[in-house]
């Protein structure tokens, strides 16, 4: 679709959806030297100022934790200030909504730079903050579905840092505001096989495999759980 034609519709949808597919794919995938190279819109997209920072907010998002995930601090934290400047942008131009959602990004984005340079207790503050002020903050169309749910980022976290009950905990969570969540399966899985609740890690890995059964990917992920499953 051309820039021009673009421009016929007056819905922050049209823009949201061009950066949120990818920055999805790269998310999802933990793709993240793929996130981390994830561009803004350019200057040939005509949407106004404040479509242009909640589009721009998602995209520094996705820069932010794909550095962060990365190991490179420095690198997010001006990811991280440019998403500040979003939600700058939106504050002055009375976006109030869009403000709060880009703020959630920005305190979820700021998590992980914390968890990178070692501080966990930091990055937890930080990350429950950004998955209580989501699942307080009601869904918009044109964000119908999370870009990737803070609380299943909280569950990510925790499980990283050997907290296996509380992931589980935040995962079951999560699946009940975004359920059917390939990626939360596996970490539920994950969590659940940790703690040795071989029970739980078999139906959560059951679901990942439902929700797959149609795909010919080959995500280490859906591999790996096929292979688990198959030894049973």
């Amino acid at each position: 679709m051309k820039a021009t034609q673009l421009g016929t519709y007056p819905n922050v949808a049209v823009y949201t959806a061009m950066v949120a597919i990818p920055a999805r794919y790269y998310l999802e995938r933990q793709d993240w030297k793929g996130a981390s190279q994830l561009e803004p819109l350019g200057s040939g997209f005509p949407a106004n100022e404040w479509q242009r920072a909640v589009a721009d907010g998602i995209t520094y998002f996705g820069i932010a934790m794909g550095f962060a995930r990365s190991g490179d601090a420095a690198s997010a934290n001006s990811a991280v200030d440019k998403l500040k400047a979003q939600r700058e942008t939106l504050l002055r131009l009375k976006q109030g909504y869009w403000a709060e959602q880009v703020e959630v990004q920005v305190l979820g984005a700021q998590a992980w730079v914390e968890q990178t340079k070692g501080d966990k207790g930091e990055a937890l503050k930080f990350m429950r903050a950004a998955a209580d002020l989501e699942d307080g903050s009601e869904k918009h169309v044109a964000m119908e579905n999370r870009l990737y749910p803070m609380r299943e980022l909280l569950a990510d976290m925790l499980r990283e840092q050997g907290d296996a009950a509380s992931a589980l905990k935040e995962y079951e969570a999560s699946m009940k505001n975004a359920p059917n969540r390939l990626r939360a399966y596996y970490g539920c899985g994950k969590a659940a096989t940790a703690l040795g609740q071989t029970k739980k890690a078999d139906a959560c890995y059951r679901q990942l495999v439902r929700l797959a059964r149609n795909s010919d990917s080959e995500r280490p992920e859906i591999q790996e759980v096929a292979q688990l499953l198959a030894s049973k």
